[in-house]
């Protein structure tokens, strides 16, 4: 299990496109990226919410991208997400409960009367 950091210091960082990709958001939402095959040289990358009480919404555009690297780049540096990479499903599973929104937010502003 490894998180993906923004701003790692790298210029590029590769990933294998073949690895499990868990994004944990602040508001406890767990959802993986899945290649989505629409039809012929129609396809898309999506973050599919991990629900059974919600089917998987293809008309929106909610949590779709048309490539694999804008979609990780997108939640990788969204300060609501955690991305996550594993090496399998498995690995995934048994690392279901230590995967959490890290919260990377380090300045609070409220207001002053």
């Amino acid at each position: 299990m490894k998180i993906l950091e923004p701003n790692s210091g790298k210029e590029f960082a590769p990933i294998a496109k073949q690895h499990v990709y868990v994004c944990a958001t602040d508001t406890k939402r767990k959802m993986f990226l899945k290649e989505i095959k629409v039809g012929p040289a129609q396809h898309s990358w999506e973050w599919v919410v991990f629900r059974t009480d919600i089917c998987i919404d293809l008309s929106g555009i909610d949590n779709r991208y048309c490539s694999f690297d804008n979609a990780i780049n997108r939640a990788v540096n969204d300060v609501y997400c955690t991305v996550y990479e594993f090496d399998s499903f498995e690995e995934m599973i048994s690392n279901w409960d230590n995967i959490k929104y890290v919260d990377g937010i380090t300045t609070v502003y409220k207001s002053e009367e």
